[in-house]
């Protein structure tokens, strides 16, 4: 008897585990497909150059990838320092609200560091974010 519910309990968390995957695996997937998207390159010309999630300190540009149009004329790129969670600095942009593409130039990062940064609507509402690690130069 013990062995059929110790059995029982195994496939439980077999299950659980596996359940658990797949939701983390359709997050990520959600990203690479459709989903809206913050992500970071050295420049934008007519693509990105340089996308990654590792820079040196100084300019990088912002990318937004969105699922449907933005919605608003205006956004600020806000970047938040990960360890203290406190706010660096904030960029504003002016955007076309049918616009799903978007490209912030400059954002200037000036100390090394891990960051969030978010693209926020004026009320506040994240549209989307991503972390950066910034490194010496």
């Amino acid at each position: 008897m013990n062995t059929k519910m110790n059995l029982n309990r195994v496939k439980l968390f077999a299950s659980l585990a596996v359940l658990f995957l797949i939701v983390v695996s359709c997050s990520k997937l959600q990203n690479l497909t459709g989903g809206d998207r913050l992500y970071f390159c050295e420049k934008y010309t007519t693509k990105e150059i340089g996308e990654g999630t590792k820079f040196t300190t100084g300019t990088i540009t912002v990318m937004l990838k969105l699922s449907k149009p933005i919605g608003v004329t205006s956004v600020d790129v806000n970047v938040t320092d990960v360890a203290t969670g406190k706010p660096v600095e904030t960029f504003p942009f002016t955007v076309q609200s049918s616009w799903d593409y978007i490209h912030f130039d400059d954002v200037e990062f000036k100390e090394p560091g891990k960051y969030k940064v978010s693209c926020l609507k004026k009320d506040g509402t994240v549209i989307a974010s991503n972390e950066v690690e910034i490194t010496s130069k």
